[in-house]
């Protein structure tokens, strides 16, 4: 009897220390800050677009708009806040009433970017996001005709630049109890300048003449998107 009463123990003991470790692990494992990923649609805003002076006449759009995504890791954690780090890219386009030889000219700007993200205090959302961006850029006639499946481009004009580019973001969700995904809203300031745009090439009549001026930044970036983390 005194043996089976020691036996009942140590079992009590062995059951209550693992149910007690397994806790804690789940504990630790839901305190430490998790990857946040986001994808999300912009409207973009770059008056610099708008001051070229092509020589078949007509203006680009400061408005456009594009779509992108990110993806951020943390690295640092305390009560002051966390701090993650990551990469993201976004696809720009702006149009234009700038009359090509079968098009009016696109412009579309792609980019990669490495970037940190400060997320300070509570779990309010808000993060203060820095980073440093690659921007390929071309001007293009492009004709796409869904109906007969027929596609034309032709390339005016190429260029690529690396610039900072400062933000801030607000994860609507993050303030609620057991939500872990949901609305996002954005905002990005993108320095980046760009060599004199030009016709490189030529279709059939310039376009954009031999100096249209220099394309600078900055362009900002209006971002609605769905976050997670």
């Amino acid at each position: 009897m005194m043996q089976t009463t020691r036996v009942g123990r140590s079992l009590l003991i062995l059951v209550a220390g693992s149910l007690l470790a397994g806790a804690n692990a789940a504990a630790q494992e839901e305190d430490f800050p998790k990857m946040r990923w986001e994808v999300w649609l912009a409207a973009t805003y770059w008056s610099g677009l708008n001051d070229l002076l092509p020589s078949a006449g007509g203006t680009f759009d400061e408005v456009g708009f594009g779509l992108g995504g990110s993806a951020h890791w943390p690295v640092a954690s305390g009560a002051r806040g966390d701090l993650l780090v990551g990469v993201e890219g976004g696809l720009l386009s702006h149009g234009s009433d700038i009359q090509g030889d079968f098009e009016d000219l696109i412009s579309r700007d792609g980019y990669v970017a490495f970037s940190a993200k400060w997320m300070p205090g509570a779990p309010r959302g808000l993060s203060l996001d820095a980073g440093y961006a690659y921007h390929l850029i071309d001007m293009s006639q492009v004709e796409d005709d869904y109906f007969s499946y027929s596609y034309e481009e032709f390339e005016s004009w190429e260029d690529s630049a690396g610039g900072p580019f400062v933000g801030i973001s607000w994860d609507s969700w993050a303030s609620r109890p057991g939500k872990s995904s949901g609305l996002s809203l954005g905002f990005e300031v993108h320095f980046v300048d760009f060599e004199t745009v030009r016709d490189e090439d030529i279709y059939i009549t310039p376009v954009l003449g031999p100096n249209a001026g220099t394309l600078d930044g900055p362009m900002y970036l209006f971002q609605l998107g769905y976050s997670s983390r």
